[in-house]
């Protein structure tokens, strides 16, 4: 069984959950405006802790960049904030992840999960979750390739874990050995998708290295990655039981392998040294959900990522 799961979202629910946001971001606008002559002024450096697991790293890594390297300067109420946002990000296995963000002793500002914490996660550990984009595991092909019609999920698995080595046992005719290409995530360590961690047999590459896929060679790579390169025509994102990787199938979770990237953070910020004031947080939240965030997603990387 593969890794991700989780429900749908219509488009009546995005028009909604964006008109939400919008909302959202007016009144945070509102709270971040103007101050009185005789506000205060506090300067300070604010390091931001996001953890999420591995197969997140590459794309959830640069977020820590995203408020930019300047002074930001906003004013809350009576006080103006000169915040410069020192950004760090930071990886744990997701076993670790609830207990080191939640409860009263949580030290990350936030996560980032694929795949929705159950209700019971987050009522125990105090949390809630925010859908913050979209994606999808693929397989590519060159886009001449007999495999763009498309496998069945036996096929696929049978070409991930290395059962399958040859085209002729998938499609007959002639003899053509399948060769699979994987990329490496930052540590040099095979990517994990499709829920994989090891695909016997895969040559290891670079994220260009998967559009390399002449003859017999197929690649596992993010359709947030592929997606411009198949709009170009080149490569094909390969369907899984006669549904096409897109945008609209990614949305409607009927492409079994698209899941979402969930935002999660404490409801209530602890207290102390380690957790800066609301207004911060109000300002971090308001640089990701708002148009900077936006774009920063849909660009970051070099990914085309779904927004909700």
């Amino acid at each position: 069984m593969f890794a991700h799961s989780g429900p749908g979202y219509s488009r009546t629910m995005i028009i909604m959950r964006r008109a939400a946001t919008a909302t959202a971001l007016t009144l945070a606008g509102a709270l971040l405006g103007g101050a009185p002559a005789t506000a205060k002024t506090v300067t300070d450096t604010w390091q931001i802790t996001l953890q999420m697991p591995p197969q997140l790293w590459d794309d959830g890594a640069s977020l820590g960049n995203l408020p930019g390297e300047g002074i930001d300067a906003f004013t809350v109420g009576a006080t103006k904030y000169r915040i410069r946002w020192a950004n760090a990000t930071i990886r744990n296995l997701p076993k670790y992840m609830l207990q080191r963000q939640g409860g009263k002793t949580g030290t990350a500002t936030a996560g980032l999960y694929d795949r929705p914490l159950t209700k019971k996660q987050l009522t125990k550990f105090k949390l809630k979750q925010r859908l913050l984009w979209l994606d999808a595991d693929v397989l590519l092909a060159d886009a001449g390739s007999p495999v763009c019609q498309g496998l069945t999920t036996a096929q696929l698995t049978g070409v991930l874990d290395g059962s399958i080595t040859d085209w002729q046992q998938v499609f007959g005719g002639p003899a053509q050995a399948v060769s699979l290409r994987v990329p490496t995530d930052y540590l040099g360590k095979p990517r994990l998708l499709f829920g994989r961690k090891t695909y016997p047999g895969a040559q290891t590459t670079t994220d260009g290295g998967t559009l390399s896929v002449t003859g017999g060679a197929v690649a596992v790579q993010k359709l947030s990655y592929a997606a411009k390169y198949v709009a170009a025509g080149g490569v094909c994102a390969v369907p899984i039981d006669g549904v096409a990787p897109n945008e609209q199938t990614t949305r409607a979770r009927s492409y079994a392998h698209s899941y979402g990237v969930y935002y999660v953070d404490r409801k209530k910020p602890t207290k102390g040294i380690g957790a800066k004031p609301a207004p911060l947080l109000k300002r971090w939240e308001y640089f990701l959900f708002g148009p900077v965030g936006d774009s920063f997603l849909t660009t970051a990387g070099g990914r085309q990522r779904f927004l909700p």
